[in-house]
């Protein structure tokens, strides 16, 4: 859960939030609330931002060009037994590089360093157990959402619940 006060940068994923609304209606308690299907960016950002930071960030993720990508799942063990399910995006190079970009100019860790460099991912279920994660791994493999441009970030901020602080065109 976030801080009372918390902001990210993410991909919205728009073509696999029906996959995410389907993994809800089987298995529920698997899907996080409050957000669409994202690849995360860079979370945590900044607790505050201003006008300043966020004309700045804007003009970051301006120069870089769209990205389409394509999903697998990921069915690797150690993601299983802990009972978290994602969709991994292919290329990822340009997500890993829009990461390292950001958090370098703002000295940010991303998930505040706990996972190393974090893979670029889709959320599709997270704190269920082992066996759950499996089942729903399967059910994934079969229900692929289709290719996505990414064409827009988005700026969200958590206070009490997420929301849409800007969206951040790609332009490069």
């Amino acid at each position: 859960m976030p801080s009372a006060r918390a902001t990210a940068v993410l991909f919205p994923v728009p073509v696999a939030d029906p996959l995410l609304r389907a993994v809800g209606e089987r298995f529920p308690g698997a899907v996080r609330p409050g957000l669409p299907a994202h690849l995360t960016v860079l979370h945590p950002f900044l607790p505050e931002v201003d006008e300043a930071v966020l004309a700045e960030l804007a003009e970051l993720v301006a120069r870089r060009a769209p990205v389409r990508v394509e999903f697998t799942a990921d069915v690797a063990q150690r993601h299983l037994d802990e009972g978290f399910v994602p969709l991994r995006p292919e290329p990822d190079g340009p997500l890993r590089e829009l990461t390292a970009e950001l958090a370098a100019r703002w000295d940010l860790r991303p998930y505040d360093g706990r996972y190393g460099e974090p893979d670029p991912h889709v959320t599709i279920a997270l704190d269920v157990t082992p066996q759950r994660a499996r089942e729903i791994a399967e059910h994934v493999a079969g229900a692929l959402p289709p290719p996505a441009l990414l064409d827009e970030a988005w700026l969200v901020e958590f206070d009490g619940a997420w929301s849409l602080r800007a969206r951040l065109p790609l332009r490069g």
